[in-house]
């Protein structure tokens, strides 16, 4: 019972971060990581480390801290639209990896993106890794591959 306890927990965490993302509640989104959590999203599926490669994103949480008060600052010129957002995510793949002990990875399949009337889809795989604290599941890092990463992109307005 333990075991459908902690993988129920997993999967609200998920949801509870996607709702966060779709509503640009950064703020609550950002505490669901640790301090040293981050979030990437390389160029390319075959990247192991994101500090070996160029990425699209790589953020860590001085970086998310900015990327939240810029989204809410008024006098941001990118943001003089509202960026609207809907995740879709596929059931999630739980798995307990042989490794550091409490990692537990998570999959799924992402979304659509709307800014300023002009609708992007990014289609992907997602990859958290969570591990438990004293204060409950929180994300160690999220890794987002995008099937087209290696395409021209626009503007990516918004975490995915």
């Amino acid at each position: 019972m333990a075991g459908d306890k902690l993988q129920n927990g997993i999967r609200d965490l998920i949801r509870l971060e996607t709702r966060c993302l779709n509503e640009a509640d950064l703020e609550t989104w950002i505490s669901l990581f640790t301090e040293d959590g981050y979030y990437w999203m390389p160029l390319e599926r075959a990247q192991t480390d994101p500090e070996q490669h160029d990425s699209l994103v790589y953020d860590n949480r001085a970086l998310m801290e900015m990327r939240r008060y810029n989204l809410h600052n008024p006098l941001s010129p990118s943001m003089q639209h509202e960026v609207r957002s809907v995740r879709i995510l596929s059931e999630p793949d739980i798995d307990f990896p042989a490794g550091p002990a409490g990692d537990i990875i998570v999959s799924a399949d992402v979304i659509a993106v709307i800014h300023h009337r002009k609708q992007d889809t990014y289609a992907g795989a997602v990859t958290w890794r969570l591990v438990r604290t004293d204060a409950g599941l929180k994300i160690k890092s999220k890794r987002v591959d995008l099937l087209n990463a290696d395409a021209p992109l626009d503007s990516i307005m918004m975490y995915i």
